[in-house]
């Protein structure tokens, strides 16, 4: 996915629109070891504009990604919407830290897709936010199935503490 910026370049306040809808990389991505399927095509809704010598360019992705819950493993779809922003300069020596130096007269969107992606992405993904998760004692999921186990274990290293209690 490129946008030719060689007509934005020449003239200021030149505004040009682009659409993607396809699919990108392998469809999964890696993230802190968890592997993640992009489940629908990315649609990518945009533009570009020559704005003060800098290319502005706004972006609006959407698709489905498709992850495991944190709390119960259990497989389920999420759906994002984001919106991005970047500034894109030809001269190095008018850059800050926010911008990106352009080489060239396309900018490849994929790499920047990517990362608005997986920067929207929970450490901690949730199937839904009441999520009961798995039993400790029996591994049952109990969002679908009740479990009779009884959780009073107390934490070894505190055992200490409930001999206390018992002497009064």
């Amino acid at each position: 996915m490129e946008v030719n910026v060689s007509e934005i370049l020449k003239n200021e306040g030149f505004k040009k629109e682009f659409y993607f809808f396809e699919d990108i990389g392998n469809n999964t991505i890696e993230f802190f070891g968890e592997k993640i399927y992009i489940t629908k095509p990315v649609e990518i809704e945009g533009y570009a504009i020559n704005y003060e010598g800098k290319i502005r360019l706004n972006m609006n992705i959407e698709t489905e990604i498709n992850r495991s819950c944190s709390r119960c493993l259990g497989s389920y779809n999420e759906k994002l919407n984001i919106d991005a922003e970047y500034v894109f300069v030809i001269n190095p020596d008018n850059q800050s830290k926010d911008e990106i130096l352009i080489k060239g007269e396309t900018i490849a969107l994929d790499e920047y897709v990517m990362d608005e992606i997986t920067s929207q992405m929970a450490m901690k993904p949730l199937c839904k936010s009441d999520c009961k998760g798995l039993c400790p004692k029996c591994g049952k999921n109990k969002n679908y199935e009740k479990c009779e186990c009884i959780l009073d274990e107390i934490d070894p290293r505190l055992q200490v503490l409930s001999s206390i209690f018992k002497k009064k």
